[in-house]
């Protein structure tokens, strides 16, 4: 059976976020595919202004029809893993019966498991302060390095920084709105990961994903790194990550741990 990866990036980021970790996945023989959201659209300066006019559920279609792609062109419908937005739109994937098995990496979370606390405030506080569905977002520097980057060399920030893009504030809105995903429907191999220093994904609310799917029809798995944050894409122990991920990719269906 042919071993695909959808690798779904998070907000103001694009398919780039994946390099580091792409290798590992692919040494172990898995196919990547890690594509930009609406490229055209979500672009690192001056966007449309037609970009507004996307929200989560274009973002969600998008890769419903990415994954449904792969699985005309191999026969099998591919793995998912999705990194903090994209960690909810895997989410839905997985809801949607379109993917074999789902990573929820540092993810954003599902209406009931929303925790917000003073960290991702300042984050976002460039979006929070006005709120407005009809603009493009970038999340601003200061909270970029302080909520996103905080265990990542300071030398490698404004390099990560100038790759990031704008994103939609329907997206944003329809993120604070609040998205349901029915665990009951869920019936593949999960696994939610959180980060114990995520100031942007905070790891008691990842926790709560982690036990929504836990309660699946297939009961979701669970990890927690103590010493990576929201970057665990590209930061100190990725690496480790990756094997832990491959390890967990790997096992027959019904021997997750």
């Amino acid at each position: 059976m042919p071993k695909s990866l959808l690798m779904i990036h998070g907000v103001g980021c694009g398919g780039d976020v994946w390099d580091r970790m792409r290798p590992g996945f692919e040494a172990a023989g898995w196919h990547c595919e890690a594509p930009t959201l609406f490229p055209d659209q979500r672009t690192p300066d001056n966007p449309p202004v037609t970009l507004p006019d996307l929200g989560f559920d274009d973002y969600v279609a998008a890769m419903v029809e990415a994954a449904r792609k792969i699985e005309t062109d191999t026969g099998a419908k591919p793995a998912v893993i999705g990194h903090s937005m994209g960690g909810l739109i895997a989410q839905s994937m997985a809801e949607k019966g379109v993917v074999s098995q789902a990573v929820f990496l540092t993810p954003a979370q599902p209406k009931e498991c929303a925790e917000i606390g003073l960290s991702v405030i300042y984050t976002f506080l460039n979006i929070i302060l006005t709120r407005n569905r009809k603009r493009a977002y970038k999340v601003w520097r200061s909270g970029f390095r302080f909520g996103v980057l905080n265990c990542v060399p300071r030398r490698r920030h404004e390099d990560i920084y100038a790759r990031a893009r704008f994103d939609s504030g329907k997206v944003y809105g329809d993120l604070n709105d609040g998205v349901e995903v029915d665990e009951g429907l869920v019936t593949i191999p999960t696994l939610t990961i959180a980060a114990s220093q995520d100031r942007a994904t905070l790891a008691r609310a990842v926790r709560k994903v982690g036990q929504k799917y836990a309660r699946a029809p297939v009961p979701g798995d669970f990890f927690e790194y103590p010493d990576n944050a929201h970057w665990i894409v590209d930061e100190p122990g990725t690496d480790a990550v990756v094997a832990d991920i491959v390890e967990w990719l790997e096992q027959p269906f019904g021997e997750h741990v």
